[in-house]
């Protein structure tokens, strides 16, 4: 038996997909044929991917059936060398569960072993694009390990082989936007392929035609993530506009551009990716023209290129971020010619095949991330430093006395800033790096980061959503895959309207308990109007990525106090349990029993609500107290007691701040 086919749904059906969302899903043991929408991603053994299935059967034999249902994702023992569009086969448990990953919608979880393909993708141009892709991939494999990562990176935007320090160098010195394939690549790209068609394709509409035809491969290769969209749309309008002999000015191309794209999809809308892309388009189109007049012009247009596109993309940091790198300028300009030398060595050594180039390239990007290194120490600005920044410069071009006095200043202060950051072993201290469990001091309530391989868990937010947000940009946190509301007090949830509707969400957990605070009420509503999606997890549910497992303990049936009804988790993470007990009281931890975790979050602030014996079985070696100033006793004396006597260490978050907890894997 084959399955049945389907037709394409063509570009709108993007915009149907939270529709689908609300479709049927078989659940239980099940194999599927299906299409991938993204390429592997992952690491550590536990690749994932987002798919559409096509037909399914529940056991070996039995005819296929049609999939009425909606997208899932694919946590897979082994995805092979699968890539996006192809189809595959591949059985595991299914369970319904939505979330959103990027720019991917999802309505169910299948956990799954090995990833059989079946056929490659349909039409000739998907399949010329991966592989090119993959013979991209294969040749940026020897080398420094570093600098082949960030070559992949401004290539074809993979930045799996980055580690996570330094991806974090990247952003905090305004550099991370050169692994977002863009308008530069395309142009680089462009200019290369017509060098190269040059002696067979010398008019201008010609090299436009295959220009245009090239540019749906480049956009394949790249993954047509938003900024892509952005560019190679532009590109393609331009060169329709020559093809066609129609003359297009850059503004009104851009226009059109935006336009279109949101018509393709409309959750670009929302995308801060396109929006930053936009901007900083706009920002260059503008800057070229405010030194062009000055010698040489290639720095000045640069410089002013530059400067204009922090300017433009500035607000839109600052709103989803609340800070901006303030060296960024020096940043891009320092990397900007390592970068474009990169790009080009890389891409003809990993289309032919001679490693030379490679190496070239590799050593060129080694130069970025060695600037990045240098610059992520220096400040990050809010509002009121960048508003600062921005009238100094306006005084110095208004004034040109206070010139030299104010750069000798600023000078001597980031010499000063940088020494310290090299020598104080306290610069850096608040890097928590994946793997690793973050309990945040927020005051008289909780909030915990979890922070897996390629996905970070929230466990509520404290009461105070300005102190959420101070920590999140501590720890550099600027999407959040899945938010968990143990249940709905304030002094948990408040603060979470630091994360709605400010950074991209994949999905909340809820245990949608019938008595609603204030603050919770607004926070579902926010969560609606963003159409979130949610789930009520059950006992048993268990959530894999890579070293990470977050198992679902409770709530294991209604209880009548509110408390007993939070939302309990066990947490593994690189061999360390965490048991994340929330505010449970006496009846729920009866009914919990002895579990044993490595770490516990003490329940309820260490009030006196807890049974005694269940606290000395349960104590770990490690139990942490998120507990602020209050009124309520908390913690209560002899929760301390109890667990000091069970051999636990006992950190609280208002005497020692954030407790950073990095797990170390078993044998190591």
């Amino acid at each position: 038996n084959h399955p049945p086919g389907r037709a394409g749904a063509g570009w709108g059906a993007a915009n149907r997909e939270t529709e689908m969302l609300g479709a049927p899903v078989v659940e239980g043991e099940i194999t599927i044929r299906a299409v991938a929408r993204t390429d592997p991603r992952g690491s550590r053994g536990r690749p994932w991917l987002v798919a559409r299935p096509l037909a399914y059967r529940m056991m070996e034999g039995h005819p296929w059936r049609e999939w009425l249902g909606p997208v899932i994702m694919i946590h897979a023992t082994d995805a092979g060398a699968l890539a996006a569009g192809e189809i595959f086969e591949a059985s595991g448990h299914l369970v319904k569960e939505a979330g959103r990953r990027g720019t991917s919608v999802y309505a169910a979880r299948m956990w799954a072993g090995v990833l059989e393909p079946v056929s490659p993708a349909q039409g000739w141009l998907v399949n010329v694009g991966n592989a090119a892709r993959r013979r991209v991939m294969e040749n940026l494999r020897t080398g420094p390990r570093d600098g082949l990562g960030l070559v992949a990176g401004f290539l074809v935007g993979d930045t799996t082989r980055l580690s996570g320090s330094d991806l974090a160098d990247l952003r905090r010195s305004g550099l991370s936007h050169f692994v977002a394939v863009s308008g530069g690549n395309v142009a680089l790209f462009l200019g290369a392929l017509w060098i190269l068609m040059w002696p067979v394709a010398s008019r201008p509409r010609l090299r436009s035609l295959v220009g245009l035809v090239a540019l749906g491969v480049f956009m394949i290769v790249t993954r047509w993530e938003p900024s892509v969209l952005r560019a190679g749309l532009l590109a393609s309008l331009t060169l329709g506009a020559r093809a066609v002999g129609l003359p297009l000015g850059s503004w009104a191309a851009l226009g059109t551009t935006v336009v279109l794209a949101l018509l393709v999809s409309a959750d670009l809308a929302r995308s801060l990716g396109f929006a930053l892309s936009v901007a900083a388009t706009l920002g260059v189109m503008a800057g070229v023209r405010i030194w062009s007049g000055r010698r040489p012009r290639w720095i000045w247009q640069t410089l002013g290129a530059a400067l204009a596109a922090q300017v433009a993309v500035a607000p839109l940091l600052l709103g989803f971020f609340g800070s901006i790198p303030l060296l960024s300028p020096v940043a891009n300009l320092a990397a900007a010619p390592l970068v474009v030398a990169s790009t080009i060595l890389g891409g003809i050594g990993s289309v032919s095949g001679w490693q030379p180039l490679v190496g070239m390239a590799a050593f060129a990007a080694e130069g970025v991330l060695a600037v990045s290194r240098f610059l992520s120490p220096f400040p990050q600005l809010g509002w009121l430093g960048t508003a600062a920044v921005f009238a100094a410069a306006v005084a110095a071009w208004r004034w040109p006395d206070v010139r030299l006095p104010m750069l000798a200043t600023a000078v001597l202060v980031l010499v000063v800033v940088r020494v310290f950051a090299t020598v104080s072993p306290l610069v850096g201290a608040d890097r928590a790096e994946p793997p690793a469990v973050v309990f945040l001091d927020v005051g008289q309530g909780d909030s915990i980061l979890v922070l897996g391989s390629g996905l970070t868990i929230l466990i509520d937010g404290g009461p105070d959503p300005a102190v959420l947000a101070e920590k999140l940009r501590k720890y550099r946190v600027d999407e959040v895959d899945l938010v968990v509301i143990t249940h709905p007090h304030s002094d948990h949830v408040r603060g979470l309207e630091a994360v709605v509707g400010r950074m991209p969400v994949g999905g909340v957990w809820d245990a949608s308990y019938p008595h609603q605070t204030p603050a919770y009420r607004m926070l579902s509503e926010r969560i609606a109007a963003q159409g979130i999606p949610v789930h009520r997890p059950s006992p048993g549910l268990a959530l894999r990525s890579g070293e990470l497992v977050v198992e679902v303990l409770g709530p294991q049936r209604r209880y009548k106090h509110i408390n007993d009804q939070s939302i309990v988790l066990m947490v593994g993470l690189a061999g360390t349990n965490f048991l994340m007990a929330a505010d449970v009281e006496v009846v729920a931890q009866a009914e919990l029993g002895d579990v044993r975790p490595d770490v516990l979050k003490v329940p309820h602030q260490g009030a006196a609500t807890s049974d005694r014996r269940w606290l000395r079985t349960n104590a770990g070696r490690l139990a942490v107290i998120s507990v602020g100033p209050n009124d309520y006793g908390h913690p209560a004396p002899w929760v301390e007691t109890v667990l000091t006597e069970a051999g636990a260490r006992v950190l609280r978050t208002d005497q020692h701040g954030d407790v950073v907890v990095r797990p170390t894997p078993p044998g190591s």
